[in-house]
């Protein structure tokens, strides 16, 4: 009986512990660097292929990593990064 009192307990003081002092200093967000679309450039499209290929060559999946840039006056997506991760177990 005393264990199924204590089990609790723990949880609950381990969950309410403070983060440090050094994860966020006086309140603030960390520091995040913003790159610039003029510093990213633009895969082509045979090298989207490329990556991909390979990326299912290998059994995993595709990921772009996109950005976006002014084309023309308006805002268009384009792919700076095709990472590989891992499929799914089961299908969606």
């Amino acid at each position: 009986m005393k264990r199924i009192f204590l089990i609790p307990v723990l949880l609950v003081g381990c969950a309410s512990s403070p983060l440090p002092k050094h994860v966020y200093a006086n309140n603030s967000a960390p520091a995040v660097q913003l790159v610039l679309d003029a510093k990213v450039q633009q895969m082509s499209r045979q090298e989207v292929i490329n990556a991909t290929q390979d990326c299912e060559s290998n059994g995993m999946r595709a990921a772009p990593i996109m950005s976006k840039r002014m084309v023309s006056g308006m805002m268009s997506d384009i792919i700076i990064d095709v990472h590989c991760m891992p499929r799914p177990k089961f299908p969606y």
